[in-house]
């Protein structure tokens, strides 16, 4: 999807007084009437929120279904929520408040709108392993938690010195934080296995202008990026006949737990395979760790980070001996 998708009138959306009840409640320190406010106004809006299909489904019917065309009976489908992972492995549903929020879509490649109470259904939902929901997270994303959602506020209000529900402004920090969280491990991946050849070339022409780009696009032009083109150092190497890998050096500073360190793409030129594998910072006092993602967006973390410039070698050992396990079942 490209933004034209867009500017269909479906997300031609006028949130303006919830937009302005976020910015009156994060100025007022907490004022529990004004929260009140903003999660009623929530409850009662329309908002833009990003889904997903079964792989394998025709084209066309998703089409339908993004248009809110009638479907017949064989060709209903199954949408999924998409969901945002913080640095600490907290999951969030995100959503925008128009389509002027939105930066870029290839994080989020269908949109739906929908009512925000099916939103707040989803998170609060007993079974759901989301903590709360994630507003405009390509800007000054804004965070309700799951219990804003459940708690009685005219107690709340009566309780002198109780703690309001957790609703917070996400800081400079934990923008950030998404941000890299977002480009490592769901942006490169998903273009590498969705593009393959076309975007290993393009990464091998573009080098570390193309990293920039992509780390940098979600800050949007109203703020700074803290990145530069000498945070990045991509190379790449002919193996052999079978194998071909790029090796990317990720900023080193600003760096906190489960970012990545640096990445490794690998591909069989003969068969298109390929595999993304990353080293990613540990938790203060442990061993960084040796991570990928697979082709179905699955994070693992697979061992401890080989020494110092020997992590490409153990990439391509485990490549070679998923390969063998293979060949012997």
């Amino acid at each position: 999807m490209d933004k034209k998708i867009l500017t269909r009138m479906t997300f031609n959306l006028d949130n303006t007084k919830l937009e302005k009840a976020i910015e009156e409640y994060t100025a007022s320190q907490k004022d529990v009437k004004k929260l009140e406010e903003l999660i009623r106004l929530f409850r009662n809006s329309q908002v833009i929120v990003p889904v997903a299909f079964p792989k394998k489904a025709d084209v066309n019917v998703v089409l339908k279904m993004l248009r809110g065309e009638a479907l017949k009976k064989n060709e209903e489908l199954r949408m999924f929520p998409v969901t945002v992972t913080d640095p600490k492995g907290n999951k969030y549903a995100p959503a925008f408040t128009s389509r002027d929020k939105i930066l870029e879509t290839k994080d989020f490649p269908y949109m739906i709108r929908v009512p925000a109470e099916q939103v707040i259904r989803n998170v609060t939902n007993e079974k759901s392993a989301l903590v709360g929901v994630i507003l405009n997270p390509q800007t000054k994303g804004f965070v309700f938690r799951k219990n804003a959602f459940t708690t009685d506020f005219s107690k709340v209000a009566a309780a002198p010195g109780q703690p309001a529900p957790q609703v917070k402004k996400v800081s400079k920090a934990e923008f950030t934080m998404l941000a890299r969280n977002s480009v490592e491990k769901v942006q490169i991946p998903k273009r590498l296995f969705e593009k393959r050849e076309e975007f290993i070339r393009e990464l091998d022409e573009k080098g570390g202008d193309l990293l920039l780009e992509m780390f940098a696009k979600p800050f949007g032009d109203k703020v700074p990026s803290p990145y530069t083109i000498e945070d990045f150092s991509v190379m790449s190497l002919d193996i052999d006949d079978e194998t071909t890998a790029i090796c990317m050096e990720l900023p080193q500073k600003g760096l906190f737990e489960h970012a990545a360190l640096s990445a490794y793409i690998v591909r069989n030129p003969k068969t298109d395979a390929v595999h993304y594998y990353m080293i990613e910072k540990g938790p203060r006092g442990e061993s960084n760790v040796l991570c990928n993602i697979t082709p179905e967006g699955r994070h693992q973390e697979l061992m401890s980070a080989p020494p110092v410039g020997s992590e490409l070698t153990a990439v391509l050992d485990l490549i070679r001996e998923e390969a063998e396990d293979a060949d012997a079942d």
